[in-house]
């Protein structure tokens, strides 16, 4: 990360999704332009379980805000906005789009770029590399002697091999699996186990960088049967539930708190099991958060197929993401209360 120059100079705050890879990475290509143009920056991990307050923020310190992959909690946009000289979101979830999108209340400082098409990390990659293009160029025209002229947002060496990180990470996020091996990919960097926040991980930056797409994909390759035996597993166990007590229709869920790493594989096919068991075509795969410190709270992730939206489903108890992936936080005691029957399920999965 690019130092301040002088005590007194503010600086750039850079809010990234976390700790999800396609925030991550939106990190990295921020990371990658403010140490190009060698411009002052701090990064905040923005977890959606427990997200950053206005008040949380050093304002005194901050000349601008980028929200990456996650836009914070209702009104945090039009909250900060005033006291910053300008705010950046870099996002592709569909509740952000309807959020954020045609509001006439936020301020002339806010820019935004929301593409559902595009995952956080390559909008991200695609902003910021344009950005410092855009600079560069500016400053040559003017005849600067500023050092951004000089500087590029990766070496040419480095480029295309970083650039086939962004695609698999937008692959597999986006749920499209379209890249040769992107399934493999995926296992791969889960089993890195890589710490995706900046402020303990310090050398995460350069740890992203030196990925290896085949050997990532070698790694994924070992361990994807092991982990689709840990979904089976899981799976035999599923029960339905009534989703908001019946108000959204019925589906399966699962208890998930040993694999919640594999939330969106397992709850894909469990969706798929609850559409084959007639229920709706959306899998609920519940959850503690060990970081809330709060055993009476359940994260609950829900993944859909086809045109089932789980928008509206998450939106209702307070939170988000896209159509087939969304996930809000519940209480222990309200989800007892979705609960249909206390047998398991035990239709065949397909």
């Amino acid at each position: 990360m690019a130092g301040a120059a002088g005590s007194a100079r503010k600086v750039s705050a850079v809010l990234y999704h976390y700790p999800c890879p396609d925030g991550a990475f939106a990190a990295l290509a921020a990371h990658l332009y403010f140490s190009a143009a060698a411009l002052p920056v701090r990064f905040f991990p923005n977890t959606v379980y427990d997200p950053i307050r206005s008040d949380g923020l050093p304002f005194d310190e901050i000349e601008d805000v980028y929200l990456l992959d996650f836009v914070g909690p209702p009104g945090f946009v039009a909250d900060i906005a005033p006291k910053v000289q300008s705010v950046t979101i870099l996002d592709h979830h569909k509740t952000a789009m309807e959020s954020l999108c045609g509001s006439a209340t936020l301020g002339e400082n806010v820019n935004k770029v929301i593409d559902m098409q595009r995952s956080g990390a390559t909008i991200a990659f695609d902003y910021f590399r344009n950005k410092l293009l855009t600079e560069a160029s500016t400053s040559r025209n003017h005849g600067s002697g500023n050092s951004v002229t000089e500087m590029k947002y990766l070496p040419e060496n480095k480029l295309e091999m970083v650039h086939k990180l962004f695609k698999f990470i937008e692959d597999g996020d986006l749920w499209r699996w379209t890249i040769p091996n992107s399934k493999a990919f995926s296992s791969g960097l889960k089993d890195l186990n890589i710490e995706f926040n900046v402020n303990s991980n310090g050398k995460l930056f350069d740890q992203l960088l030196e990925l290896d797409p085949e050997q990532v994909i070698s790694r994924g390759q070992v361990t994807l049967s092991q982990k689709q035996t840990l979904i089976d597993d899981c799976l035999q166990k599923s029960f339905e539930i009534a989703l908001g007590c019946g108000q959204f229709g019925n589906c399966l869920a699962v208890n998930a708190d040993a694999i919640s790493m594999l939330r969106s594989e397992l709850g894909n096919q469990l969706a798929n099991k609850s559409r084959n068991s007639n229920l709706r075509a959306i899998g609920a795969v519940v959850y503690k958060v060990p970081e809330l410190n709060n055993d009476e709270m359940l994260k609950i992730s829900l993944r859909s197929l086809g045109q089932e939206d789980t928008t509206s489903i998450s939106q209702e108890f307070g939170g988000g993401g896209h159509r087939n992936a969304s996930s809000f936080l519940l209480s222990v005691a309200e989800f007892e209360k979705w609960k249909v029957g206390a047998e398991p399920s035990n239709a065949e999965t397909a």
